[in-house]
């Protein structure tokens, strides 16, 4: 079964493999797509390190769409152009290149897969707290969230409205268990 996850317009495929998760990065709606072809042991190492690839592949499709829109406005030489094309695209080159840092965090043992959905119509905050765990995204409205943590740490859902956020549930994680 893949795992679906959207990050800044990006879709990321989080594939379980016997020994790990594969990724894949898609723009919807689109033929292009991604995947370093590696397995990661975690499935947040492998989801860590495909938003790190779509945010350089976004960076890298922004750069490389302000050259070819505005070269000629800003005064540049082809040569200059064809100069910087290349800076940007050997900087994604090299960063994708070098590897993630694994936080030996991420392999303890005692690590659960959990699935969470915002069914409200409100901005939700996602919290864990009550373990050294250092967790907390915001989900809004319909948006699903996958993330790995202990049996026994508890997700804060806390409902934002412009002014202040209020503790509206906590659920154990082992209730969140994705099986």
């Amino acid at each position: 079964m893949k795992l679906k996850h959207f990050h800044y317009g990006w879709l990321i495929e989080l594939i379980p493999m016997p020994t790990g998760y594969l990724f894949n990065c898609w723009m919807p709606g689109e033929k292009t797509g991604f995947s370093d072809r590696q397995i990661y042991p975690t499935f947040v190492q492998a989801l860590t390190v495909a938003k790190r690839r779509a945010d350089l592949q976004t960076v890298s499709l922004s750069l490389t769409n302000f050259l070819n829109q505005s070269y000629k406005l800003c005064n540049l030489s082809l040569p200059e152009y064809q100069a910087l094309e290349k800076s940007v695209f050997n900087f994604v080159k090299q960063a994708t290149r070098t590897d993630m840092p694994y936080t030996s965090t991420l392999k303890q043992a005692n690590q659960i897969l959990c699935f969470y959905k915002n069914t409200t119509s409100q901005i939700q905050i996602a919290r864990i707290s009550n373990i050294a765990n250092n967790f907390e995204q915001v989900v809004f409205p319909g948006e699903q969230l996958l993330f790995e943590a202990s049996p026994e740490a508890e997700l804060e859902i806390h409902t934002s409205d412009t002014t202040s956020a209020e503790l509206a549930n906590k659920i154990l994680c082992s209730q969140l268990q994705v099986l």
